[in-house]
């Protein structure tokens, strides 16, 4: 991602450079949501005229092809942000209240139960650091004290019982 759509209160939506530099990565697109992408995007996607902050030196007005807009057909801002979210989070079921912040809880959980190392939830967030990772989610890892004795169960375990064992028929 090279340029992110931006708001800021009393500024209407922007262009503008990512928040930080691991902003700008390759984001892995499931299938599943690549499939759900295509079919917004059959609908045709009419550019809007934001204005365009990337190169500060170089401030433009253009028209840009935005995935997702107001129903007016406007950039999304924090003032329409509900009033485009609040139908779509209740027809998928989603609890009261929940924005996007939770929709990046719910992938970043996802991937963690799922199995995924701390360094691939790292990469997949833009976390600078695993550190950070790890800070936030800690506890989304509930079972890695279970899994690290299992793993030392597996490779010793069984040979001190059969060797235990072994030792009592003696």
């Amino acid at each position: 991602m090279r340029q992110q759509l931006k708001m800021h209160k009393g500024h209407p939506p922007y262009l503008g450079r990512p928040k930080t530099k691991t902003s700008s990565r390759t984001v892995e697109l499931p299938d599943v949501v690549a499939a759900a992408l295509r079919a917004h995007l059959e609908h045709g996607v009419t550019p809007v005229k934001v204005d365009d902050d990337t190169d500060l030196r170089r401030p433009a007005r253009r028209p840009a092809e935005l995935i997702s807009r107001a129903a007016s057909g406007e950039p999304v801002n924090a003032s329409t942000f509900s009033r485009t979210w609040a139908p779509i989070r209740t027809r998928v079921g989603l609890p009261p209240r929940w924005g996007f912040r939770g929709l990046r809880h719910y992938y970043a959980t996802l991937l963690i139960h799922a199995g995924a190392s701390v360094k691939t939830v790292q990469l997949a967030l833009g976390h600078s650091t695993p550190t950070i990772t790890l800070n936030e989610y800690v506890l989304e890892w509930p079972d890695v004290l279970d899994r690290t004795r299992s793993l030392v169960d597996g490779a010793l375990g069984i040979r001190e019982t059969a060797a235990m064992s072994a030792g009592s028929r003696a």
